[in-house]
């Protein structure tokens, strides 16, 4: 794009827990208490197993192609023709990806702080965050990432020791009374949640590589992984499976219920500011994504020039995707597999390719 980007494992890890554990940590619980109840638990292991295949996909290509991100290696693997047609595929989804979570973003400030505001200046204010940061750079939002991991980690970990002594572990059982099948109904959702890690296919060639880079990224799943676990966890021991998923934030009900020294309480507003960091990121990075992605497809010399439409198409695109947050939901349970076609399946049809080249090379 510009000069050589160069960020840290760190710094690479810090972006995957953030994007993963962010909105997912809303809504997750509720989710999957519809598809579980009080064996939502179960749907979080096996999504993060899942996530790991998804991550071992992205290091294998990484592996085999080290100096070429996702948009390069569909021309490198598939031809000019197919090739390029799949990279827009992978550049319209990292676009649309990021206005869903504008709108997102939007939604969640209209119901659970002021309604009276319009939607639209939600919008605005997001794109215009976000589009500052892309114009900055990948190393500046990486930096920024390091500060907001560390406040995401403690917030949530405060918040389920705090209420330690208000769970029921006996909301819990029986444990996995229908089977191991029923429960999976919800699998999908759950991969398509561990599955926002695939932003770090545009990313991980501008990693600065050591041995320990495939442990910073198996770390960084596995702290999703358990933040997401904890959440719920804490919402299904709190207030029962059935009861959980009848709410729509589970998580604001459940910090509403924290109460120090039996006069401080309303915590909420810091799950709120978590919660809108992480959302920034995760467009950030998206949108950061999209624009490299074209930046390699077009061989563009100032992709920047590109930042202000693209905002432009966000907010505009973010405003007419759903009409509320029933759509929004409804969309995510019934179109989980259009996120996983992207995030998964994809990207193994890739690997496999590139697994058939390589051995025919080696033949030959």
């Amino acid at each position: 794009m510009e000069r050589r980007i160069t960020i840290s494992n760190f710094q690479m890890m810090s972006l995957i827990v953030i994007s993963t554990i962010g909105t997912s940590s809303l809504y997750a619980p509720a989710t999957f208490a519809h598809y579980a109840e009080r064996n939502s638990w179960y749907l979080v292991v096996t999504g993060g197993i899942m996530g790991l295949l998804n991550l071992f996909i992205f290091l294998k290509l990484n592996q085999l192609y080290p100096n070429k991100n996702l948009i390069s290696i569909c021309t490198h693997l598939l031809g000019p023709w197919l090739g390029k047609g799949l990279a827009f595929l992978f550049i319209f989804f990292f676009l649309d990806l990021s206005s869903w979570i504008l709108r997102e973003f939007a939604q969640f400030f209209i119901i659970a702080l002021n309604p009276v505001i319009p939607q639209f200046w939600y919008l605005a204010a997001g794109a215009i965050m976000c589009a500052y940061a892309v114009y900055h750079g990948l190393e500046v939002f990486a930096r920024v990432s390091e500060i907001i991991l560390f406040v995401t980690v403690t917030t949530f970990l405060a918040i389920y020791l705090l209420l330690i002594n208000q769970y029921h572990p006996e909301y819990l059982l029986p444990v996995l009374e229908d089977g191991l099948i029923q429960p999976l109904k919800g699998l999908m959702l759950s991969m398509s949640w561990f599955g926002d890690l695939m932003f770090i296919s545009m990313m991980i060639q501008h990693v600065r590589k050591t041995k320990h880079t495939t442990a910073y990224a198996m770390g960084a799943v596995g702290i999703t992984f358990l933040l997401l676990l904890m959440s719920v966890l804490s919402c299904t021991m709190l207030f029962g499976g059935q009861t959980t998923a009848s709410f729509t934030y589970p998580s604001i009900s459940l910090i509403q219920n924290i109460k120090l020294f039996r006069n401080i309480e309303r915590f909420d507003a810091a799950l709120i500011v978590v919660w809108v960091m992480s959302s920034f990121i995760k467009i950030t990075v998206y949108f950061w994504s999209a624009l490299h992605g074209l930046s390699h497809l077009l061989r563009l010399r100032q992709p920047r020039w590109f930042i202000i439409p693209m905002a432009i198409g966000f907010v505009i695109i973010s405003r007419f995707k759903v009409w509320g947050l029933i759509e929004l939901s409804a969309f995510y349970d019934d179109h989980a597999w259009y996120f996983v076609l992207f995030q998964l399946f994809i990207p193994a049809g890739l690997l496999f390719i590139a697994w058939i080249k390589e051995n025919m090379a080696k033949s030959r």
